[in-house]
């Protein structure tokens, strides 16, 4: 078995004990498998130890509340996508999306990711995703007295901000 069909086994090993089917995992290439929010953290830990020990990134995506006429199809909600890479020969990467209704939060992955600390903090603070956990929660591209969040939807594009 070549190198990358014995990592591309072991990813999928990784992911079905966490209930995901290898028809999702090989999707990864687009999006990655949708993970419930609190197997996130277990999952990640587990593919830390499975050889993807490169945290890359995490992006978060708002999507407004869907209407067909007066029906809504679906909520207010967050998509937060996270991508880790195995390291060596062969290297390719692990990545899972994780829906989270509006005020939800999802785990931090500061504890077994240092590069998570700061990616983490930008998701909060441009786009309103809660880290629980974080060990420090704050803004870090937005002055502290911004209000609301500007990559999400509902953000209106004529704000203003002194001295721009």
């Amino acid at each position: 078995m070549s190198a990358n069909a014995e990592r591309d086994a072991r990813l999928v090993e990784v992911f079905a004990r966490f209930g995901i089917a290898e028809e999702a995992v090989r999707a990864a290439r687009t999006g990655g498998p949708l993970v419930p929010a609190d197997r996130h953290y277990d999952l990640a830990a587990a593919l830390k130890d499975a050889g993807w020990r490169l945290y890359v990134t995490t992006v978060a995506t708002h999507w407004l509340a869907e209407k067909k006429g007066e029906a809504v199809v679906d909520v207010e909600h967050f998509e937060v996508a996270t991508v880790l890479r195995s390291v060596g020969r062969g290297s390719h990467v692990a990545c899972w999306r994780v829906r989270l209704e509006a005020g939800e939060a999802i785990d931090s992955l500061v504890s077994l990711f240092a590069g998570a600390d700061w990616q983490e903090r930008e998701q909060f603070d441009l786009v309103g995703v809660r880290f629980h956990g974080h060990p420090d929660l704050r803004r870090i591209m937005m002055p502290d007295e911004w209000v609301g969040h500007p990559l999400r939807k509902d953000y209106a594009i004529e704000t203003g901000c002194e001295p721009w």
